[in-house]
């Protein structure tokens, strides 16, 4: 990717843990730190061994992107085996019990060195960027650890992992509707959609 700015096509990946601020009220200061970061010790490498770049933490959450600054032609599968592995992982060694939402959205943005005062850092910005974090938001209604757009599924190679519609869901701020898949192991039943 061009750090000047450069529009390209990626897949974003958001991932929230789940009731975080309940255990966060109940937790000293040294416990949620030690929750979020063996956490993310957990989340981090899987991302790096898939290709992706984590663009930012974002409290109790954060944003990674396959396909850039790292161009890779298969973003859209190695984003869902990375989320396929994290939910793995989170379910069998989680520190503390804590679950995760992860939505995953591809689409283009805009890349590139962000920042000022002698600080400049990797970032995607654009409403693909949004729309990730409105699918993960989702997965609170639907039940599901993991959430795909459309636009996830049609860039898909590998027809390996069978998914499952789950229709109906309106994402917040957005007018028109997006069709949302979750892979058929993940936690919540739904009318099979096959490839």
């Amino acid at each position: 990717t061009d750090l000047a700015g450069e529009e390209v096509e990626v897949t974003m990946m958001f991932i929230d843990i789940r009731n975080f601020t309940r255990f966060a009220e109940r937790s000293s200061a040294r416990d949620v730190v030690a929750a979020l970061n063996g956490l993310f010790e957990r989340i981090v490498p899987v991302i790096h061994e898939h290709g992706g770049h984590v663009d930012k933490f974002v409290g109790d959450g954060l944003l990674a992107v396959f396909g850039a600054p790292r161009r890779q032609e298969e973003h859209a599968d190695q984003a869902l085996a990375a989320a396929l592995e994290i939910e793995r992982a989170v379910r069998e060694l989680s520190p503390g019990g804590l679950e995760i939402g992860i939505g995953l959205n591809s689409g283009t943005v805009v890349a590139g060195n962000v920042g000022g005062a002698g600080r400049l850092e990797f970032s995607v910005i654009g409403d693909a960027v949004n729309v990730a974090a409105r699918v993960e938001a989702a997965t609170r209604e639907t039940g599901d650890v993991i959430l795909l757009a459309e636009n996830v599924k049609r860039l898909l190679r590998d027809g390996a992992v069978p998914l499952e519609a789950r229709p109906g869901v309106p994402l917040k701020g957005k007018r028109e509707s997006v069709m949302l898949y979750a892979p058929s192991d993940s936690s919540s039943p739904g009318d099979s959609e096959d490839r």
